[in-house]
């Protein structure tokens, strides 16, 4: 009996002596392991100057990769047309481009993420009755990407956003988003787009270079914000992987007067 109670002892005292040691050495769950907080602490500022009408990075920013290649933030091949970045549309110039999907009977259409970045800027306003979103989101090297006429946001989103003051009709005027938020390339941004109301069923997406101008002349065109975007804007078709890149240069443009007419696409 004796003996038996020693044993017990001995066993309880070895198991305590592990535990103590697993709670002791264990490595915690440091902040850094999280891609959003860790990319949040890292990314670089970036801001416009509105004197030299150019962008400047506050901090070492990253080196692009090159040549600058990414996925389509939607599948291509339910596109219908496509519309071209840099071409007036709507009595306005339009630095981005976008999708138009005519085909379709409902306004489901993924959005993904074609890149790492952090969401810096968003708006949510108005379109008749309808609720649209704008999101802008920077990659630390310079490259900004932006999705606009969103109708309806994943949830991780939709939270987001809807801190975001609601704009009056039509106003995509942006708000700062801070902190900003981490989205890895081909994170599930958007279900839906456009206008459900008239089955208007498009998105609007831009990437801009903050690094570089893309060598425009706008002289004589008085377009409102150019310089801050427009100046900055690509001919996103050309970066898009293949055989995405392929399909979208064979689409129509979508825009009924300008078509595949841009300053930035030749």
């Amino acid at each position: 009996m004796k003996k038996s109670l020693i044993s017990t002892i001995i066993i309880l005292l070895l198991i305590g002596i592990i535990l103590v040691t697993f709670f002791v050495f264990k490595t915690p769950k440091s902040s850094t392991n999280n891609p959003i907080q860790q990319q949040n602490r890292a990314r670089i500022s970036w801001e416009f100057d509105n004197k030299s009408k150019n962008w400047r990075a506050f901090g070492n920013h990253q080196d692009c990769l090159e040549p600058l290649i990414f996925p389509a933030p939607v599948d291509v091949k339910l596109a219908s047309g496509v519309l071209y970045p840099g071409q007036e549309r709507g009595g306005d110039y339009k630095p981005h481009g976008g999708f138009r999907f005519d085909g379709l009977i409902s306004n489901e259409v993924n959005i993904y993420a074609p890149m790492d970045g952090n969401l810096v800027e968003a708006a949510r306003h108005t379109s008749g009755s309808e609720v649209q979103y704008a999101l802008y989101f920077l990659d630390d090297c310079g490259i900004v990407y932006k999705l606009d006429h969103i109708r309806e946001l994943t949830p991780k989103f939709a939270e987001i956003l809807s801190k975001i003051p609601m704009g009056g009709e039509n106003d995509t005027r942006t708000t700062k988003v801070g902190p900003s938020i981490f989205t890895k390339k081909g994170e599930l941004i958007a279900t839906k787009v456009g206008l459900e109301a008239t089955k208007n069923v498009f998105v609007d997406f831009g990437v801009y270079d903050l690094r570089k101008s893309n060598g425009v002349d706008y002289s004589g065109r008085n377009y409102y914000n150019v310089e801050q975007y427009g100046g900055h804007a690509l001919c996103w078709l050309n970066n898009l992987e293949e055989p995405a890149k392929s399909i979208v240069k064979n689409l129509p443009g979508a825009d009924g007067q300008n078509g595949k007419k841009s300053d930035y696409c030749h």
